[in-house]
């Protein structure tokens, strides 16, 4: 059975748009995330009035496993959808 996973609201002493460029800046890669292998665009989508800004990726992950069972280099593959609402300040 797969866990419903419910992220933590934060709060940032910095404002909403820094926060979201910074986000926005460790894809396609970031070095400071070693298990995060690269992504890819597949669809990007913004509104007329630039509110919602919605992006769906490709993302690759390195996964550390115990080195009795790492045969092949394992590598997860999943689709990570994005819904930015720029009005009220919100990321799902």
């Amino acid at each position: 059975m797969v866990q419903k996973y419910q992220s933590p609201v934060r709060v940032y002493k910095y404002p909403f748009e820094l926060v979201m460029a910074a986000y926005e800046k460790r894809f396609p890669t970031c070095p400071e995330i070693p298990v995060f292998l690269g992504s890819e665009v597949l669809r990007e989508s913004k509104s007329d009035d630039g509110a919602l800004h919605i992006i769906e990726r490709s993302c690759k992950l390195n996964v550390d496993v115990p080195r009795l069972l790492k045969k092949p280099p394992l590598l997860m593959h999943f689709l990570a959808l994005k819904h930015l609402f720029t009005t009220n300040h919100t990321l799902s």
